[in-house]
């Protein structure tokens, strides 16, 4: 390493190196992505097998399908 440098400081440094080596190969690569979509979209729907159930007409994003 280099001389003159605190030692707490070299491995401040080698560790922000070895994150940022490392960053393309998990999921913090996500970070970057603007997830703009998961604002206006609907919930997520859990069907059920009950054609009885949900007698009211459901809000925007939670229509039956079947």
């Amino acid at each position: 390493m280099t001389t003159g440098v605190p030692v707490l400081f070299q491995l401040h440094a080698l560790s922000a190196l070895l994150l940022l080596a490392a960053w393309p190969f998990t999921r913090l690569v996500h970070m970057l992505t603007a997830p703009l979509g998961h604002l206006t979209r609907p919930y997520v729907v859990y069907r059920s097998r009950d054609t009885a159930l949900g007698t009211r007409t459901p809000p925007r994003g939670w229509e039956r399908t079947g």
